[in-house]
């Protein structure tokens, strides 16, 4: 029997061999946070899921068609993205397993901008709801059945049952909000874009065209307090007020950080609009709001949608200046440190932008590479494997006699394991048959006994 010498590298990324890679150029990278980052690239046609190491080095890239919009790995360490096919959330595990997917429950269809899935199990997900309102008792430019969108927020168990349905019609009246548009057919009142869960266990949501963070009571679903825009219950001491914001994350100590698209923001910065990352600090006695960080890119990126913010655990901050294709720039990804220097910066091309981008010290499940050529000098003249070829059945014989087997596992040429076999020590023996149904081709068997590893091949026929 020829012996024979490969390398089996258990790679579980076989869509790395396919790579649909985004355009982008690494403009600054000095010592960043060691997380991968996590971003999809969006716009037609559609483009990749990515991760990226802290070295620069793509390592992950996979077209995933309308699936991967918000793709992160998220508060279970598990990555989750949205499949905008079928209007739900999928959670992959670190083998690449699609281990669920989630929708909303009541005949209400999830939306794509944000969702949790909790350390404990629990699913948190929103939906918007459209319903008839007559827009005329407001505003004389209303209808009288003008198509206004309200949001519908689910907590589901880990077997997807509802816990907690908050629906925002019985907390939010548009006669509070004058600077709603009443001229247009559909009027996207509660554009929720970002969902959290405070320091005391409430949710904290982000309100893009009321420009408001609200705050609600996780069992009674009452509003805890609102902050920013018409009805905010907080006065800004140091700062102007953010406008069309996305990504509200909790600090702690009452501490929040949001991105700040600043669609407004030219009426406090001189006719200049510029989005930003922002910190604020909220007293609860006196209801004040203290700016206590923001960073703005110094090219005064201004990105009317999409952005998204995390502070890392090392104190350095990620901004994804999302949307800039009105100054012809693809989003532009920034960490910088505590004292608001770059230490890693990424452009993708014009036309290509990213909704979030985030970080994480996580990857996809590689096992070792495996010389098998090294496991033993004569591996593949210690087993015998008959017939071979073989076109159904076959066995595989452990020469030495006073051997037994303890695990069996054929590969194909990619290193995939198809078949694994053990064998307790009550149940061991130097001879084991196979009957599994493999396809027409030239397997990997490894066959681990009691005191060495062998190898060798079988061949498959029609």
């Amino acid at each position: 029997m020829m012996s024979f010498k490969v390398k089996l590298i258990f790679l579980l990324l076989s869509p790395l061999m396919a790579w649909t890679q985004p355009n982008y150029t690494i403009l600054t990278n000095t010592n960043p946070h060691p997380g991968n980052l996590f971003f999809h690239v969006g716009g037609p046609p559609s483009k990749p899921v990515n991760i990226l190491e802290a070295s620069g080095e793509l390592i992950y890239s996979e077209d995933l068609g309308l699936k991967g919009w918000a793709w992160q790995v998220n508060l279970n360490n598990k990555i989750t993205y949205f499949d905008r096919q079928s209007k739900g959330w999928f959670v992959m595990d670190s083998l690449k397993n699609v281990v669920d997917s989630v929708y909303c429950k009541n005949e209400y269809i999830a939306d794509l901008h944000d969702f949790l899935a909790l350390e404990n199990g629990n699913y948190v997900l929103f939906s918007y709801d459209e319903q008839e309102y007559a827009t005329d008792t407001i505003s004389p430019n209303g209808s009288q059945d003008e198509t206004v969108i309200g949001l519908v927020i689910q907590e589901l168990d880990s077997a997807h049952n509802v816990i907690f349905e908050w629906k925002s019609w019985d907390h939010f009246y548009m006669s509070d909000y004058p600077d709603i548009n009443y001229n247009n057919n559909t009027i996207d009142f509660l554009h929720c874009n970002a969902i959290d869960i405070d320091e005391d266990g409430h949710f904290l949501i982000s309100n893009r065209t009321i420009s408001e963070i609200t705050k609600i009571h996780r069992t009674t679903g009452e509003i805890i307090w609102r902050f920013g825009g018409a009805q905010s219950d907080f006065t800004f001491l140091n700062d102007y007020p953010f406008s069309q914001q996305h990504c509200i994350k909790s600090l702690g100590n009452n501490k929040y950080l949001l991105y700040d698209n600043g669609n407004r923001s030219d009426t406090y910065t001189g006719g200049i609009k510029r989005s930003r990352g922002v910190e604020y600090e909220l007293n609860l006695n006196d209801y004040t709001a203290t700016k206590t960080w923001d960073y703005v890119h110094p090219d005064s990126l201004f990105t009317p949608s999409i952005g998204s913010i995390q502070r890392l655990d090392n104190g350095n901050t990620l901004i994804n200046f999302g949307n800039n294709q009105s100054i012809g720039r693809g989003s532009v990804i920034t960490e910088v440190d505590s004292n608001n220097i770059v230490v890693f910066e990424i452009e993708l091309d014009t036309g290509e932008r990213s909704y979030c981008a985030n970080k994480a010290e996580w990857n996809f499940y590689t096992e070792p590479t495996v010389e098998l050529g090294d496991l033993n000098e004569k591996t593949s003249e210690q087993i015998s494997i008959y017939p071979n070829p073989s076109s159904a059945s076959f066995q595989i014989e452990l020469e030495q006699q006073d051997e037994m087997f303890r695990e069996i596992e054929i590969f194909n040429l990619n290193g995939e394991a198809l078949v694994s076999m053990r064998f307790l020590e009550e149940n061991a023996t130097h001879i084991v048959s196979i009957n599994e149904k493999l396809r027409t081709g030239v397997y990997i068997v490894k066959a681990t006994s009691n005191k060495y590893s062998y190898c060798s091949r079988i061949c498959i026929t029609n």
